[in-house]
């Protein structure tokens, strides 16, 4: 079991690295039914969202997972043969994108619960997009999807926030977190101290913080590979609501949810750029004097 344990603890540092090559919230999910390999209608979305893409060459990672359901060796091999479906399907109809690796997880990411449902959100294949390029360029860094201009906390002098309306939205523009992960980054410091700022200027004022992913289906949330769940909205919405807290704000004047993509800015997402207009935290005002 300890070696198991490693071993999986290995994985999912190999995996995350992987991921951040490229924005990984902006990954594109494709998920499957129950020991379905792959399927037409998942083939269409690929096109659309490749068909999108301005550029003269694509390079894409492709991963394949499993939930616990079966045993582990045959989850290793579905997830393979989903990832290996993609593929094929992507070098007999392109011949622009490069496949750089196609990798599978098995059921390594799936949080048994001790039923036979299996894990929905686990069902699937993943294609992040590693590069687009031009023509004639040599150049192998990863995507760098530029920030939206939005009305938003970073670029609202704090003394506006006194006069929104209850159920005003602000974006929290540039609020970025570790690929994967509710862990924010240091760059997002300033953002929250703005927030923050604006909150004990306006002691009156109560909100609620939202979380929102982007690229699953329906009203579907995203994995978490720090709290090992699918509820990435709610735990990155959380961790806004944890730094308030800590740094002075009552937390009776605050709420947190996590909406997954069940609100989404931009829909159906064709490219990284609507991709990331629904990758977002918002706060919505709940109480004005």
């Amino acid at each position: 079991m300890k070696l198991k344990g490693l071993f999986v603890w290995i994985l999912t540092l190999h995996f995350a690295s992987a991921r951040a090559q490229a924005p990984a919230d902006s990954a594109w999910h494709f998920y499957l039914g129950n020991n379905q390999i792959s399927s037409d209608g998942n083939f269409k979305r690929l096109d659309s969202l490749l068909l999108h893409l301005k550029a003269k060459t694509i390079n894409l990672r492709i991963y394949g997972f499993a939930d616990y359901t079966y045993n582990t060796a045959y989850n290793q091999q579905l997830s393979q043969k989903r990832a290996d479906a993609m593929r094929k399907y992507i070098i007999n109809n392109y011949i622009n994108v490069n496949v750089l690796s196609c990798r599978a997880y098995g059921e390594n990411f799936s949080k048994d619960d001790g039923t036979n449902r299996g894990e929905a959100s686990q069902r699937r294949v993943d294609v992040v997009i590693q590069r687009l390029v031009a023509k004639n360029e040599v150049d192998t860094r990863p995507v760098i999807v530029e920030p939206l201009k939005e009305n938003t906390v970073e670029n609202t002098p704090t003394t506006n926030i006194s006069k929104l309306e209850k159920g005003s939205r602000l974006v929290l523009e540039g609020l970025s977190f570790e690929p994967g992960r509710h862990y924010m980054l240091k760059s997002s410091l300033r953002i929250l101290e703005n927030l923050l700022a604006s909150l004990k200027q306006h002691p009156e004022l109560k909100i609620e913080i939202q979380g929102h992913v982007c690229c699953t289906d329906g009203g579907l949330d995203s994995f978490d590979y720090d709290s090992r769940d699918q509820l990435l909205s709610l735990h990155r919405a959380k961790a806004v609501y944890d730094y308030l807290v800590k740094n002075g704000i009552n937390a009776s004047r605050l709420s947190y949810k996590g909406l997954g993509h069940s609100k989404p800015v931009v829909n159906p997402e064709l490219t990284p750029a609507d991709e990331q207009r629904n990758r977002r935290v918002e706060i919505e005002v709940l109480d004005t004097p």
